[in-house]
């Protein structure tokens, strides 16, 4: 596809990440590139300009984490046409990792200039949709320690996770798939369309982002001895072996839970009905990294 500079917008979320705007609107004029840049200052900003402004503009380029580009994914199912990459600017950063984004600012616009694509699965969830993975249970009880939290990276999501290992609850959950229904108490539910939460903390080392089906993951209580252990199995991508772990693959299901919360893309939802869940194959296009 044919790309030129004039045809890509930078969209900044000023509240997300460790790159200041200034950082990366400096390494947007140096780049020697006449590219345009907008920066949104909440979510109703972001919304109007999809309205307004990004419909003039093949690529649109998220500078955020996974929270920015899952507000990005009701849009791109509304303007097929648009093509969508991410400068990685978040906290875990989970679907750039796998896409291979990387904060490499002149890299990222090479390959927009390049002009090569490739189609991603979304999931849609009720009325929202998740790119990365979505779940319900202790990842969405972390999730929602982290959203009220004042200060964010690594190092806060690790807290949160040790303060939900001695806190959270598994959860009573009934899965139908199809006319099969798989009933259980659950450490947690995870709905993966690529492989990682984020920070290279992978949960489901064998889903693809493209494949048409999502990689449903069943985690059982684990003795709390044990954690370190499935950290461990979680950053080195063998989780896939732990006796505490099924995997299942599907592409609908309907899930009912007494969890409190779920989330899409780390983002924290109230869960007050139950989950349909679809999946939309390659409905929307990204730029492809080299």
């Amino acid at each position: 596809m044919q790309i030129e500079s004039r045809d890509i917008l930078f969209v900044i979320n000023p509240n997300s990440g460790t790159q200041k705007p200034e950082t990366i609107i400096n390494g947007i004029k140096k780049s020697g590139h006449d590219i345009d840049y907008i920066l949104t200052q909440n979510l109703k900003e972001f919304d109007e300009l999809w309205v307004s402004k990004v419909i003039d503009y093949k690529v649109v380029v998220i500078c955020g984490g996974d929270g920015s580009v899952n507000c990005t994914l009701k849009h791109l199912v509304a303007n097929k046409d648009i093509i969508f990459a991410v400068l990685p600017n978040g906290s875990g950063n989970g679907f750039a990792r796998e896409l291979g984004f990387t904060a490499d600012l002149g890299n990222l616009i090479s390959n927009i200039l390049r002009g090569e694509i490739r189609k991603v699965d979304l999931a849609k969830i009720n009325d929202d949709y998740s790119i990365n993975v979505a779940g319900l249970g202790f990842d969405s009880y972390v999730a929602s320690l982290f959203e009220g939290s004042k200060f964010r990276g690594l190092k806060k999501y690790i807290y949160c996770t040790i303060k939900g290992l001695f806190s959270f609850k598994p959860i009573s959950v009934e899965i139908f798939l199809g006319q099969v229904k798989l009933t259980g108490k659950f450490w947690g539910v995870y709905l993966a369309n690529t492989r990682q939460f984020g920070n290279n903390a992978i949960i489901a080392p064998e889903a693809k982002y493209d494949d048409g089906l999502l990689e449903i993951v069943l985690m059982k209580k684990y003795p709390l001895l044990l954690a370190p252990f499935v950290v461990y199995k979680m950053f080195t991508g063998k989780f896939k072996n732990s006796k505490y772990m099924t995997y299942l693959r599907a592409s609908e299901m309907i899930i009912k839970s007494n969890s409190k919360t779920y989330h899409v893309d780390g983002e924290p939802r109230l869960m007050t009905e139950d989950l349909n869940i679809t999946l939309e194959k390659q409905s929307v296009k990204v730029i492809k990294m080299n």
